[in-house]
């Protein structure tokens, strides 16, 4: 090889002809006709700074490092690092990767490094099997980790498996809230979650996870505390608004010797089963504070000193709490207690528009979340001899809605009329009076408010148990009704907050709707009704499970809410982690043998978003490869395969 001087002509911008010097490496060839012919093997550049003697020393070292693929030492530096340069671009150029045995052999070596592990399939051979969701309980186990229950539940000296299989049916519930029959049909064929906890599928039984409960029921007190402290640390909450709300759940079966199951105004209609009450406190932010768990016919009034004031004592920050409650709540003894007990407290009145006097004309317009108008005027109570605070709130859309339910049930409940009048006028009907005041009688209770409107009167004939109606005529109360319409979309709002803006006064109260949305999540999205189980720790521990799958519900959407992933419903979210799958593929190589293949699909681009917010592995389990080796015949069988005795 040998350095070649050339030049080159460029115009430049304003239009005059420069010559262009620079040196270039050449080697020496026979072409096919045996022609001797020279070609470029790499570009020097100018080497403006190069004596002759050492472009000749350059060329030199180029060459030994080209033709033996040898690096050269030279005792001039810059020779040095300029031959290290110029051989670096060289192994990089096309006429190299074309052309040098050295690199040639080099790059067919690493080719067949990274074949080694290539095997030949026979496509036909391919299969998939023993698909198990894994893209929900991914996202719920990255929760849980954050939560630390498993490092709570060691401290109280649970062993390992008893850990994962409780942590596991939590996740369970979040995902697919059923029976504990059904779970163990879950957790066998449908899911990865035995996978990720390391679970033999034999340990999974019906009596397993129900003791599973029952132990997770028995420290439901400390986990709920150690759960509340650790959720406000993470998210630094600092508490000044509870909000208390109780909802109940209906029992089915015939367990009669149950304490805590109990007849009760049921707030799903089912006045025919028994119910179960559950009370929570939840901060703004839709987290648990604490949870309690009361007899079907406990008043709602009577739950709140118990369950608030078991955890006034507790609460992380020291700032003074308001306690927010809907009218079911109120009474004047849960008033002076949140007093005394430095609460501050807004609550509904029930029927208190008839005792607010207004403190000023001053009436305030203001929109609701809805952009409906409403109209806030601050004025007084009293109760108990007592002034107190109150906020009449007016709003048209509400008195609209109101009406229209009240015409709906006036309608309704003249079709009851109507049905009672038509069975006295027919043949067979009912007609004797005990049974006709027993059909106006159940009327009357299913729509107790509308019959103060009404006026029903019968023609009776006959005496004793002979007397029977015979005509029914009723009549609507007009000045009555108009008297109850009057009040529709007004409600007052009791409160001890010093505040004197109306309008914040009535954003207090409306966070009340953050623990609707609790229970709502808790009877759609994880299905605490109807409970099927019979004895009291059961029960127990099927609520308090539905609680823990809660916090897992709401610590991560709250954690997708901080990222600004805001808005979406539970269901949502499982279905877009539902797409993720893992799945074994089994294929045969050309030579028998069997591999398999065992890991998740892709996260699908919605589920990808969410695990890049929350920064989760979207692998969890990474990737299993097996193979099974076809077997060689053997050339000496056994004596009894040889059918020899």
């Amino acid at each position: 090889m040998f350095i070649e001087k050339a030049k080159r002509l460029y115009e430049r911008k304003d239009g005059s002809i420069e010559k262009y010097e620079y040196y270039r490496l050449r080697n020496t060839y026979r072409d096919s006709k045996g022609d001797t012919r020279h070609r470029t093997v790499l570009s020097l550049g100018r080497l403006e700074d190069f004596t002759k003697r050492e472009r000749n020393e350059l060329a030199d070292m180029l060459t030994v490092m080209i033709e033996k693929g040898q690096y050269v030492m030279h005792e001039n530096r810059k020779v040095y690092e300029k031959a290290m340069e110029l051989y670096a671009e060289y192994r990089e150029s096309k006429y190299a990767k074309e052309n040098d045995p050295i690199l040639i052999a080099e790059a067919e070596r690493k080719k067949r490094e990274a074949m080694r592990d290539a095997i030949t399939i026979k496509i036909s051979s391919l299969t998939q099997h023993e698909a198990r969701t894994i893209g929900c309980e991914n996202l719920c186990h990255s929760t849980l980790r954050m939560l630390k229950i498993r490092e709570y539940l060691t401290m109280r000296g649970w062993e390992r498996m008893d850990i994962d299989i409780a942590l596991m049916q939590i996740i369970a519930r979040a995902i697919y809230p059923y029976s504990e029959l059904k779970t163990v049909r879950y957790l066998k064929e449908n899911t990865a979650l035995a996978e990720i906890f390391k679970i033999p599928k034999e340990k999974i039984t019906k009596d397993v996870l129900y003791n599973s409960a029952l132990r997770l029921w028995e420290e439901h007190r400390g986990l709920e505390d150690w759960l509340h402290e650790r959720v406000c640390n993470i998210f630094n909450i600092e508490e000044k608004v509870l909000l208390f709300d109780i909802t109940n759940t209906y029992f089915e079966g015939k367990y009669d010797k149950s304490g805590i199951c109990q007849y009760g105004r049921s707030k799903e209609k089912r006045s025919d089963c028994k119910i179960v009450v559950l009370a929570a406190v939840v901060n703004t932010e839709g987290l648990l504070v604490r949870t309690s768990i009361y007899e079907g016919n406990r008043h709602d009034s009577t739950t709140l000193e118990e369950v608030i004031g078991s955890v006034s004592n507790d609460l992380v920050s020291d700032a003074r709490r308001i306690v927010v409650m809907d009218a079911g709540f109120y009474s004047a003894s849960n008033v002076k207690w949140l007093t005394d007990h430095n609460f501050d407290y807004i609550t509904v009145l029930p029927s208190a528009e008839t005792r607010f006097t207004p403190s000023s004309d001053k009436v305030v317009q203001h929109k609701d979340a809805r952009e409906q108008e409403i109209r806030l005027q601050l004025g007084t109570v009293t109760i108990d001899d007592v002034v107190k605070k109150a906020l009449l709130v007016d709003s048209d859309a509400k008195a609209l809605k109101e009406r229209s339910m009240y015409e709906q049930a006036c309608k309704r409940y003249e079709e009851g009329l109507e049905s009672i009048k038509a069975g006295i006028g027919k043949k067979g009907g009912t007609k004797k009076r005990d049974a006709v005041n027993n059909r106006l009688g159940k009327l009357d209770q299913k729509y107790g408010a509308i019959r103060k409107s009404y006026t029903v009167e019968f023609t009776y004939e006959g005496k004793g148990k002979k007397e029977i109606a015979t005509a029914m005529t009723w009549k609507r109360n007009d000045g009555r009704t108009g008297e109850v319409q009057k009040f529709h979309g007004k409600y007052v709002l009791l409160t001890s907050l010093d505040e004197t803006d109306e309008v914040n006064i009535w954003k207090f109260y409306n966070v009340i709707r953050t623990v609707e949305e609790t229970f709502h999540v808790l009877k759609t999205d994880l299905d605490i009704r109807p409970v099927y189980h019979k004895s009291d720790g059961g029960i127990k521990a099927h609520l308090n499970l539905a609680v823990l799958a809660y916090w897992l519900v709401s610590v991560t959407k709250h954690r997708l809410k901080i990222k600004g992933y805001e808005n979406v419903r539970w269901d949502e979210i499982m279905r877009i982690a539902s797409t993720q799958v893992i799945v074994t593929a089994q294929m045969k190589t050309t030579d028998g043998d069997t591999i398999r293949v065992r890991q998740s699909t892709e996260a699908e681009d919605k589920l990808s978003a969410i695990y890049s917010l929350l920064d989760i592995n979207p692998n969890p389990l990474g990737k299993v490869k097996s193979v099974s080796h076809k077997k060689s015949p053997q050339k000496n069988p056994p004596p009894e395969k040889q059918g020899v005795t």
